[in-house]
C-alpha cells in the first residue's frame, strides 16, 4: 500500500511539473491575467491600498495611458508570469511583472510582485517595489519630452 501511495504521489508530482512547463492555453492565459487583475494591490505591496491591482494601476497611469496584458513563460523566471505593459502617449515604457506559478522549483500560491522596469531604446531603470510606480511614470514621462 505504501508503494502504491508513493507511486501515485510521483505521478501527480510529475504531471504538475509537466503542466507547469507546458505552453499555457488561451484559457490559461485569460485566467492568469484575470487573477492578477483581481489581486489586491496590498497583497503585491503592503504599502498599497486594498483595491484590485487593475484599479490601482489604472488610477496611477491615468486615462491617456494604455495597459497591455500578457503572459510570459520561460526566460529563466519560472512559469508563468503576467506582464502589465504601460504605454503613455503611444510610447512603450513601463513593464510590471507579477509571478503566478512555479519559480525555481517553488510553487507560488498567489500572485507576487517581481519587477517594475522602464524599458525603452537607450533607457533602462528598475525599481524594487510596486509602490515606486509613480516615480517610474515620472521618469518615463520626463524622458518622452
Amino acid at each position: 500500500m505504501k508503494t502504491l501511495t508513493l507511486l501515485a504521489l510521483c505521478v501527480i508530482f510529475s504531471s504538475v511539473l509537466v503542466s507547469a512547463q507546458a505552453t499555457p492555453t488561451d484559457d490559461d492565459v485569460a485566467k492568469l491575467i484575470a487573477g492578477v487583475k483581481l489581486t489586491l494591490a496590498s497583497q503585491l505591496d503592503p504599502a498599497l491600498p486594498p483595491v484590485t491591482f487593475e484599479k490601482w494601476l489604472r488610477l496611477q497611469v491615468g486615462r491617456d495611458a494604455t495597459i497591455g496584458w500578457a503572459v510570459r513563460t520561460g526566460d529563466g523566471h519560472g512559469l508563468p508570469w503576467v506582464e502589465a505593459d504601460v504605454s503613455d502617449q503611444g510610447r512603450p515604457g513601463i513593464v510590471i511583472m507579477i509571478s503566478c506559478g512555479a519559480s525555481e522549483g517553488a510553487i507560488a500560491t498567489r500572485p507576487k510582485f517581481h519587477s517594475l522596469e522602464l524599458v525603452r531604446a537607450n533607457e533602462y531603470a528598475e525599481w524594487p517595489r510596486l509602490r515606486d510606480l509613480p516615480v517610474a511614470l515620472r521618469k518615463a514621462r520626463d524622458g518622452a519630452k
